[in-house]
């Protein structure tokens, strides 16, 4: 996922604590509960902590209806590109059964692409977009390409 559309109101303001403007407010939980509705909410949420992607998770959950979300803060995922997503959702707890992962563009479309497994581009990712690819490996280490089928792309645009 792609966090949601974020603020730019305060030109001063790092680029690591801008907030999400009120589209994303709204985007981030009906997102949530796009998941919900179709049986896929997450057992386990891995995000960059910039404000904006933290925001985005946190609205996610209470959209999808998730009580105490089990969430991961992992800073690479904002300083770092692609291979830090396939790393994080790599380290997520063999327990989890689904996992989002949360964070910036261009890593999110690379990393898309990565799991495509394809040289051709993938799929333009704009704010709140979810893309959803499901395995059947035994533990999320053994993620890679060949392991991956890509099942949907939801846009907050096509909920309305």
């Amino acid at each position: 996922m792609r966090h949601a559309k974020s603020s730019w109101d305060d030109r001063d303001r790092k680029d690591f604590d801008r907030p999400l403007n009120k589209r994303g407010r709204r985007d981030a939980p009906a997102m949530g509960k796009f998941l919900k509705s179709v049986d896929a909410v997450p057992s386990h949420l891995i995000s960059s902590p910039a404000a904006r992607a933290k925001e985005t998770v946190e609205l996610l959950a209470n959209g999808a209806g998730i009580k105490e979300p089990s969430i991961t803060w992992d800073e690479d995922l904002y300083f770092n590109g692609p291979e830090a997503y396939l790393e994080a959702v790599r380290r997520s707890p063999g327990s989890q059964k689904t996992v989002l992962i949360a964070g910036h563009n261009p890593s999110v479309e690379q990393f898309i692409q990565y799991l495509l497994g394809s040289d051709e581009n993938g799929p333009r990712i704009t704010t709140a977009n979810i893309a959803c690819f499901i395995t059947d490996v035994d533990n999320w280490s053994d993620i890679d390409p060949k392991t991956c089928e890509f099942k949907w792309l939801m846009r907050p645009k096509k909920l309305k």
